[in-house]
């Protein structure tokens, strides 16, 4: 049987309570790539201080917000932008969809965040 003194315990308490406290990361990366001989990448940062996540249009302002930096960062490597013959494999498309996994990280973190809060 294994016995934890008040200090390990306090200190276990505030080390798994630290992320909770921790600065919230506002913004996000965008990544291009272009598919010539010689590959190149480009990227964009896209802040969200000034939305609140919790709200479906803030969310949806933040999406716009990719969309915008993903076309710019594709067209500093005169990427072609989508079309249908492209399929979803533009590097607008997978600039997007690379992206998709911090906004959803985002709003989750947001949306932690308030329910923190409540209590």
């Amino acid at each position: 049987m294994r016995f934890f003194t008040l200090a390990t315990l306090a200190a276990t308490v505030v080390a798994t309570a630290t992320p909770v406290f921790a600065q919230p990361i506002d913004e996000l990366t965008i990544y291009g790539r272009n598919h010539y001989a010689e590959p190149q990448t480009a990227s964009q940062r896209v802040s969200y201080a000034d939305l609140d996540l919790v709200y479906a249009a803030d969310r949806a302002e933040l999406v716009r917000r990719v969309n915008y930096a993903a076309r710019n960062v594709c067209d500093r490597l005169n990427e072609s932008g989508p079309s249908p013959a492209s399929l979803g494999h533009s590097c607008q498309d997978i600039a997007v969809r690379d992206a998709m996994p911090q906004v959803r990280h985002a709003i989750a973190a947001a949306r932690e965040q308030v329910a923190y809060n409540r209590y």
